[in-house]
């Protein structure tokens, strides 16, 4: 690679950082290309990049961000993934590990916290924001339901 695609490569990483609510690195030694393929293709749509990088140019990248400390968990070779929706690539991430042992998580930044394998895993269990909304919705319309349930009766024996 040429110094200048080195450079827009770097350029075109740090402005994808800068729309991320998250980083995560995972290491695919031994995955086929079509499980890298399969992999991408589950990320599309929550990562604005998922790419084999070369450590030195990441970590170049990573400089004066809020994801610098991410540059610490990149000792061999890795593939990052710049999430635009963290929580759901890190259930991506979780999913396809399980499913292809060849993929270690590494860890990842999510808002303020570094975290390690362990940390992603655990997040990978928490429900979506969309499903956060769907209990709260069930949880506000439950009540109601259940008067408008309770009156309906009510109204049955009245009428007989």
């Amino acid at each position: 690679m040429k110094r200048e695609e080195k450079s827009e490569l770097i350029s075109a990483l740090q402005s994808s950082l800068q729309q991320a609510n998250g980083v995560f690195v995972v290491e695919n030694h031994g995955l086929t290309v079509q499980e890298m393929e399969g992999l991408r293709n589950e990320l599309r749509g929550l990562v604005s990049v998922f790419k084999v990088v070369k450590n030195r140019l990441m970590k170049l990248a990573l400089k004066d961000t809020d994801f610098a400390p991410v540059s610490d968990l990149m000792k061999r070779p890795t593939a990052v993934a710049v999430a635009t929706d963290a929580l759901a690539v890190t259930k991506v991430l979780a999913k396809f590990a399980e499913a292809h042992p060849n993929l270690t998580i590494v860890g990842g930044k999510m808002d303020a916290e570094l975290l390690n394998a362990d940390g992603v895993m655990q997040l990978s269990k928490l429900p979506s924001l969309l499903e956060i909304r769907g209990t709260i919705a069930r949880i506000l319309v439950e009540p109601a339901s259940r008067l408008a349930r309770v009156s309906a009766e009510y109204g049955k024996k009245e009428q007989q």
